[in-house]
């Protein structure tokens, strides 16, 4: 367990495995935890870098009414600085997947490859509502249910969802985490997302990374459709469709590893 002062907050991070660094961005009320089913397999070859981003987890919740996108690439960028890390490969999921475009276009040189898993530059009138219903639901929802009722139906496949012991597992490991997100860093982080969609449109062709967009076949967050523009606007992006929904990487987080570690692989090579 460790930590460092990015800006005016203390924020939790941690390191695994050695290698080239591989930055690991969650999304949205999502702490690092959420990636151990990746660092798993990642550390073996690479040192994998995961955090809380501000307001989640371990790290501080600043008193911000909104919590910017550009302000979270910002402490992204922050905390490679403080690890000496001069470039990273860096792997965005859902929010953390626009953190990572942002962190791209602002901090170029700090950036050796992207994945873009469920993600969006430009999302449509249905996400941004069910953004603003988690918004608003975080506050009135005890934490059970809203994994239960709000957020597993939008995240995981019917068939997921129709096995029982499978959604109870799931829930039973995501309830033992003993920091658990606050309905203030919902709407702070929510207000970012709505703030942020669709004004990166025309930058992301100055992005010359090589990019990996992933996104799952059943994903009803952010359908595929998102991440076939995506694919188009950041320069040379190699699109992959894999079995899921929007939480594809947990769902099926062998077949998404083994694509990661690819591509990854690939881009070291050259």
């Amino acid at each position: 367990m460790a930590f460092a002062t990015i800006g005016t907050i203390r924020m939790h991070y941690e390191v695994y495995g050695q290698g080239d660094p591989v930055l690991m961005i969650n999304g949205l009320s999502a702490p690092a935890v959420g990636w151990l089913l990746q660092v798993r397999d990642l550390a073996r070859t690479f040192q994998v870098i995961t955090f809380d981003n501000r307001g989640v987890g371990e790290t501080e919740l600043p008193p911000d009414p909104v919590y910017t996108t550009p302000q979270m690439a910002d402490d992204a960028a922050a905390l490679l600085r403080h690890l000496r890390v001069k470039r990273a490969h860096v792997i965005g999921a859902s929010m953390g997947g626009t953190i990572a475009q942002e962190l791209a276009l602002r901090h170029r040189p700090l950036v050796r490859s992207l994945t873009l898993a469920c993600t969006w530059a430009a999302a449509d009138g249905r996400f941004l509502h069910a953004i603003q219903s988690w918004m608003s639901l975080a506050y009135r929802v005890p934490v059970e249910e809203r994994y239960r009722n709000v957020l597993y139906p939008w995240l995981f496949t019917p068939a997921f969802l129709a096995d029982r012991q499978s959604v109870e597992a799931a829930l039973q490991r995501t309830l033992a985490y003993p920091h658990q997100t606050k309905a203030e860093a919902v709407e702070r982080q929510g207000r970012g997302i709505l703030a942020w969609n669709g004004t990166r449109v025309r930058d992301l062709g100055r992005i010359r990374v090589p990019t990996l967009v992933l996104v799952g076949a059943d994903d009803i967050l952010t359908p595929p459709a998102f991440s076939r523009r995506l694919a188009t606007l950041v320069r040379g992006a190699e699109l992959r469709v894999l079995p899921g929904g929007h939480a594809f990487f947990l769902e099926n987080a062998d077949r998404f590893n083994r694509t990661v570690l690819r591509f990854l692989r690939r881009v070291r090579a050259k």
